[in-house]
């Protein structure tokens, strides 16, 4: 594990807020949100394209299968770290709690009290420095958990394995590591 992560380029605000939009529309169907609800409001906002590949198979699939649903919730802890990044919630859940879905609708369009274009157009993230601080601590986190998966030992911090992954996901986009795309992400530990 290296001492401290060092970014590519960092995406931009309104890179992390579009990103941030059309991957609510997946958890939001995952949830139970009608898929042509959420397929006319990415089209009407010009998100659709912004969905990553998976993303898109996802949303042309009129019956997903129970594990392409829980997987998409699960994007819910990607979706956290985001909103994070954007300074849109204070702190991100311990690594062991899972996030409170219900609070997305709460900030985010097309429920939360703002269009889809101002939130766009008025993101902005938080500094280089406190984002690649908190992907240095969900590395150590992710770390902690395969460690003790690997040894059968208790992690010496609680921390859930599967929200370490998917928030290490997301972070690593965020400060882009190794510059790749959304789908293509590592969670190198």
């Amino acid at each position: 594990m290296e001492d401290q992560l060092e970014p590519d380029i960092i995406r931009s605000p309104e890179e992390v807020a579009r990103r941030a939009l059309a991957l609510f529309s997946i958890v939001g169907i995952a949830l139970g949100a009608p898929r042509s609800d959420v397929i006319d409001w990415l089209d009407r906002t010009g998100l659709r394209t912004d969905l990553a590949p998976s993303e898109e198979r996802f949303i042309a699939t009129p019956t997903p299968s129970e594990r392409e649903i829980i997987d998409a919730g699960w994007l819910s802890e990607r979706l956290v770290v985001l909103c994070w990044a954007l300074c849109e919630v204070g702190e991100l859940p311990r690594p062991d709690e899972q996030c409170d879905t219900g609070s997305f609708q709460e900030i985010l369009p097309p429920f939360a009290d703002v269009d889809t274009t101002s939130f766009i157009a008025g993101a902005k993230l938080r500094s280089d420095g406190d984002l690649i601080a908190k992907a240095d601590e969900i590395l150590r986190q992710h770390w902690e958990a395969r460690n003790a998966k690997l040894t059968g030992k208790m992690p010496r911090i609680p921390v859930n394995i599967g929200i370490a992954q998917e928030r290490h996901h997301a972070i690593n986009w965020v400060i882009g590591y190794d510059g790749l795309p959304w789908d293509e992400v590592t969670r190198d530990t």
